[in-house]
């Protein structure tokens, strides 16, 4: 009779796990950072607090510095790609909470973000 050893489970390479207070605590060491910046530089850091806020879950807050970064350049790039899946996940949840008027916010947002990708392939911004 043979008796085979089970084999165990190799665990999939997993990524350091971070937990959403490590997360938010970067994005406010970020923010600290913020000050005395301007032009790209400014942008490429509103934009990874965004990112680190959207990690944690924080859509609001994710919300609030993707739309400062896209105010700033005025590009269809990282801050809109971002904000309109940020958008879309507000207009979600506000369809789920049956709040009509939340709804129409987002859609027009996201429909804002989708005009101003098309005005700059147009070369009209």
């Amino acid at each position: 009779m043979f008796f085979f050893k089970k084999k165990e489970k190799k665990k999939e390479s997993e990524a350091p796990s971070v937990n959403k207070e490590e997360l938010i605590a970067q994005a406010e060491g970020r923010i600290k950072e913020l000050e005395g910046k301007e032009g790209s530089d400014r942008v490429s850091l509103l934009n990874e607090i965004g990112s680190l806020f959207t990690q944690a879950e924080e859509t609001d807050q994710a919300i609030r510095y993707y739309e400062e970064s896209l105010e700033i350049c005025k590009q269809h790039g990282k801050a809109s790609t971002d904000l309109m899946k940020l958008y879309n996940k507000k207009r979600q949840q506000a369809a789920e909470a049956k709040d009509d008027e939340k709804v129409k916010e987002y859609m027009d947002k996201v429909q804002s973000l989708m005009q101003m990708s098309k005005d700059m392939i147009r070369g009209n911004v």
